[in-house]
Parts: structure tokens; sequence; C-alpha cells
């Protein structure tokens, strides 16, 4: 048996040097990085910092500008900051908040590589998210990318490891999965791919009831993950309903997201001119105060959030109608972006030009381990663990991948899986020691 194999009653000897090590790694470089760009800590580019100043100063989860409540941002990053704004500066909450989860990230997928039956291998896998570029250059900024990348590691870990109850395990995921779309609703999606695989359990289970009448019919339903996300999302819902007066789910972004990725300039500048092409800043901000004349046209300057939304939603779902080909093209477009191994745009700009080569290897290697690795588990599986262990790693996979076919996309959207994509990369590398291992004992007792 492998070192740090799990059983039922935990991990056999944990080798915490490995973790010690992988943690060490993580805190420096995140330190490192927080040290040099430290401007970065309060360039609130996505308005997380505003709203979050809002809470803190007691008007609430209010707009920046028009001080009215808002949802146009998801609130649990926000609300972390709020809480640690009291008491630190706004730059120590945000670096407090990004070296805590990215933390969290590195020993979690240390965790769950055990569970998943990597062995030694699980500090290898730990060291990838430990020194991962994206999650390093968004350490030192208020963004949402380190927070998700550890509630997924998380996530991960609750649902492999095989040491609680049922009960436990099921409520604390739900937990996390709430946690996780209030990070980032793009991950609802997950909840469809759960519940198919759920229907699917479902009617086995039924099959064999019919002829075991002890299997309850209450088994059948998940309805404790089902109460721990709804434990998590239903405040954020219910204020959603008291202050804005609609019962929002997710974000009032969604709409501008998508028009963002289905509009006639970017098509006509970037996915009409092929690979390579990029949204020159001038066109863009040309592109942003057309939209806003446009908007206030349509709705007026004082529409609520919702009607903007809506009415953004509905002119990119038009443009896709009456452009179904170049939609076509802009889905390869993402799929391309999503994957894409070098820096773009803004972070290829601030970067020299060895450290976008350097960056580019690194992940040119990194993903062909993940995508082989992805075929080897889902053809065979590793020797100690079954592949159904695994498919809720290919569902994070398959639900990030579906969203960016149609959002808005660039790398940097594939940042909170980089625990997935670490796993599976590593995952290769495991099985093909397992083969080696195999053979060699066999040899011997010839």
């Amino acid at each position: 048996m492998m070192d740090s194999q799990p059983t039922s009653k935990g991990l056999l000897q944990p080798r915490y040097w490995e973790l010690a090590v992988c943690l060490i790694v993580a805190v420096v470089l995140r330190g490192t990085v927080l040290w040099l760009h430290s401007h970065e800590l309060t360039h609130d580019r996505d308005a997380y910092l505003g709203i979050a100043r809002g809470v803190a100063e007691g008007r609430g989860y209010s707009d920046v500008a028009r001080l009215t409540p808002t949802a146009f941002r998801p609130p649990l990053f926000t609300l972390q900051l709020a809480g640690l704004m009291l008491i630190v500066p706004t730059a120590a909450a945000v670096a407090i908040v990004n070296l805590i989860w990215g933390a969290v990230a590195v020993w979690a997928v240390w965790r769950a590589g055990g569970w998943l039956g990597l062995g030694r291998w699980s500090m290898l896998a730990a060291l990838l998210v430990a020194v991962d570029p994206m999650l390093l250059q968004y350490s030192a900024q208020p963004m949402t990318e380190v927070t998700c990348a550890g509630l997924v590691a998380l996530l991960i870990l609750w649902i492999v490891r095989r040491d609680r109850s049922e009960f436990i395990q099921q409520m604390i995921i739900g937990i996390l999965f709430g946690c996780l779309v209030l990070c980032r609703p793009t991950f609802w999606p997950l909840a469809g791919l759960a519940f198919v695989g759920w229907g699917i359990g479902a009617t086995l289970k039924s099959c064999r009831r019919s002829c075991d009448r002890s299997i309850p019919r209450s088994s059948l339903i998940p309805w404790r993950l089902v109460a721990g996300t709804l434990i998590v999302v239903a405040p954020w819902v219910i204020r959603n309903q008291l202050t804005m007066g609609s019962p929002i789910l997710m974000t009032t972004h969604g709409g501008y997201t998508l028009l963002l990725a289905n509009n006639p300039v970017f098509y006509s500048e970037v996915v009409d001119r092929g690979w390579g092409a990029d949204w020159g800043p001038r066109s863009f901000e040309e592109w942003q105060h057309d939209l806003q004349s446009r908007l206030d046209e349509a709705v007026g300057p004082d529409a609520s959030e919702i009607a903007r939304d809506r009415w953004q939603s509905e002119q990119a779902r038009q443009f896709i109608a009456a452009n179904p080909e170049r939609f076509l093209r802009a889905v390869g477009y993402r799929f391309r972006s999503l994957w894409s191994t070098v820096p773009q745009s803004e972070a290829a700009a601030s970067a020299s030009p060895k450290l976008i080569q350097l960056v580019g290897w690194y992940y040119t290697c990194l993903e062909i381990l993940f995508f082989v690795g992805m075929l080897v588990v889902a053809a065979s599986g590793l020797k100690e663990t079954g592949r159904w262990e695994w498919w809720p790693l290919f569902a994070l996979v398959l639900t990030v991948q579906i969203v960016h076919l149609v959002y808005w996309t660039n790398a940097r959207m594939r940042a909170p899986i980089v625990p997935v994509i670490s796993l599976f990369a590593v995952a290769l590398l495991a099985r093909k020691s397992q083969t080696a291992s195999s053979a060699l004992v066999a040899s011997s007792t010839k």
C-alpha cells in the first residue's frame, strides 16, 4: 500500500512534513507577491471593495455610486472583506483573506489527494496549487479567484473523504456548495449535473428497493445536502426580495457578462479576426459608453439593476439568435481563451517577455498532464480508487467549461478549478507510478 493512503478510519501514517513544505512554499510565494504588488491590494477593479466599505460603514450592501441596495456582485467575498475592514486597513483585509484561502486550497488538495489514492503524489498536487501563477497573481488583488479556489478544494475534499457520517458529510457538502455559488454564481450548473447523477443513483436504488424493503424512501433524496445549501443561500435570496423586490438567486451581473461576450463590436474586432486578436482599450471604452447611452435610452437612467440586467441579457440573446454562425465561432474562441497558456491583454502588458514565456511553458505542460490525466481516470480509474470517486471533479470542469462557452471568458476564469486541474495532472503520474510498481513486484516474484 502506498504512503498516506486512506482507510475507513482516515489516513494511515500521514506524511505531515510534506504538507508543511507545501504550506511554507505557498505562504512564502504569496507573501512575496503581496509585498511586490501591494499597490494592487486596493485597486478596486470589480467594486468589491466599494461594496465592502459600505457594509463596514453601516450603509448596507449597496451600490457604490447610487448608494441603493445592490445584487451586482455575489456577497461572500465582499462580506469577508467587510468584516475584516472593521479592524484592519483595506489592504490588510484583502491580503489576509487571500493568504488564508490560498493556504486552505493547498491543505485541502493534499488531503483530497490521499483519499483519491494519489499517495505520495498528493504532495505534488498541493505544490501545483501553491505555485500556480494565476493564483499567485490574484493573491494581491481584491478578486474572488483565490477564495473560490479554496472553496472548490474544500468541496472536493468533503465529497471524496470517507471518515465522517453520511449526515455530517452531506450537510457540509451542501454548506460548501452554498458558499461556492455565493462566491461565484457560475457554479450553479454543478447542481444540475449533480441532480442528473442523483437521478441515476436514485433509479438504481429504486430497483434495489423493489428487492430489499429495508431501504427507506428517504434515502433516495439527498435532503441533507439540499438543506445545507439552503441554509447558506436562503438569506441572500430573502434579502434581495426584501430590499430589491425580487428573489434574486444569483446576481444582476449576468446580463452584462453575456452581452460583453456577444455583441457586434467584440465579434468584429476579436472573433472574426481569428486567434490572437485583441479588443483594444479605446474600442472597449467606446463600446461601454455607447452601451450606457443605449441602456439609459431604453430603460431610463433611473431604472433598477434588475431592469438593466434583463435588457442587456435580451440584447445579447437577440444578437446570438441573429448571428448563429458567428456565435459558434465565438464559442470556439472562448474555449481557446479559457485554456490559453500565456497571459493576455492587461496581464501580458505588465509582465516581461521571459516571464510570459516561462508561464506559457508551465501551463502547456500542466494542461497536457491534465487532459491526459482525465482520459486515464475516465478509462480505468486508479488502482486504489474507482473512477466514480472522481466524477465530481469531472463535473466541476464541465460546469466551468459549459458556462464559459457562452459568457465572457479568459484564462482567469479557470483559476477556481486549479485544484481540480492539479489533481487530474498528478493522477496521470500516480497511475504510471503504480503501474511501474506493480510490474516490479510481479517480476521480483518470478
